[in-house]
């Protein structure tokens, strides 16, 4: 593979990856062009973005999430209860369950209703239909003496997951008007099941609506992932296992940012990244790297027409 990488120009020392992610950015946005545009495939002479799977540069562009605002964040931006569909929908991830849950009136969620929830995701996988995508790991407990240890997993996260999390609704409500994405963030946090990585990805779904689109730190605040510290660490030059803290990763983050948008809008003009697409693009450009470097591969091959 023969590559010429364009320069990223940032703050410290010049290091390889750095070429690396101005070249995936510029790729990536490409394919993204040419798959919307109807080309032919391939779309690339990458072979590892053609063959494996990699979000978009920009993640409202990725294809659960635009379904999410068409079906989900712009029809029921007024409802008060929007918050807790966009966790359902983050923990299923996948269309086609969400629309039967919409279609047995399961939604709008005024009130959850586990049992009949879980009903659909056991007849889903009874008929062999897939239930949830893989792109999110769910934490589950491992205790034995835990009373959910033997349930299926579709009544653990109906009951349990989103269960427990609607129990606490007054508590998300009380955190406005006043509320910034890492309050929202630190109390998703506090609920069971709900990590970091998850409760993040909640929390941007969420800076698109009404709930937090003119949060104080839109432009000040993102959580950074394992998948985002090993590409900073990487971007840095720095062993890809050191350990990051948060407010030096969100430092970086900042300075990375602007030179980030100013590659993104030559490639694409007009079009502009939200602070909330860096961490996601270098948890990619890692993924993209560890193939690259022969340390690993994805989990997911790609389908042009999945």
């Amino acid at each position: 593979m023969n590559i010429v990488y364009p320069r990223l120009e940032l703050p410290h020392a010049h290091t390889p990856a750095q070429d690396v992610f101005a070249y995936w950015i510029t790729e990536r946005e490409a394919i993204r062009q040419k798959k919307e545009a109807r080309q032919p495939v391939p779309w690339t002479d990458d072979p590892i973005l053609r063959d494996y799977r990699f979000c978009n540069v920009r993640r409202e562009d990725d294809k659960v999430t635009r379904w999410i605002a068409d079906h989900i964040r712009r029809p029921y931006e007024d409802n008060p209860n929007l918050w807790f569909m966009l966790c359902v929908a983050r923990i299923i991830n996948l269309p086609d369950t969400l629309q039967e849950l919409m279609d047995a009136d399961l939604w709008p969620v005024d009130e959850w209703k586990p049992d009949q929830a879980a009903a659909v995701l056991e007849a889903r996988k009874a008929r062999g239909d897939q239930i949830e995508t893989g792109a999110y790991m769910i934490r589950a407990e491992s205790n034995r003496k835990a009373k959910w240890y033997d349930w299926s997993k579709q009544r653990y996260i109906c009951e349990i997951v989103l269960g427990r999390l609607w129990t606490r609704r007054d508590q998300f409500h009380s955190l406005f008007p006043d509320a910034g994405l890492q309050l929202v963030h630190g109390w998703m946090k506090t609920n069971y099941a709900w990590a970091d990585f998850m409760s993040y990805q909640a929390i941007v779904d969420m800076r698109f609506t009404p709930i937090l689109d003119d949060a104080f730190d839109l432009d000040r605040w993102a959580a950074a992932g394992p998948g985002t510290i090993r590409g900073l660490n990487r971007l840095a030059g720095r062993d890809i296992d050191f350990r990051l803290k948060q407010d030096r990763a969100l430092k970086e983050m900042k300075a990375l940012y602007p030179e980030l948008c100013a590659g993104y809008e030559r490639v694409s003009p007009g079009r502009f990244l939200d602070f909330s697409d860096v961490p996601n693009i270098l948890c990619e450009v890692d993924k993209y790297l560890r193939v690259l470097n022969g340390e690993g591969k994805p989990r997911a091959k790609y389908r042009p027409n999945g």
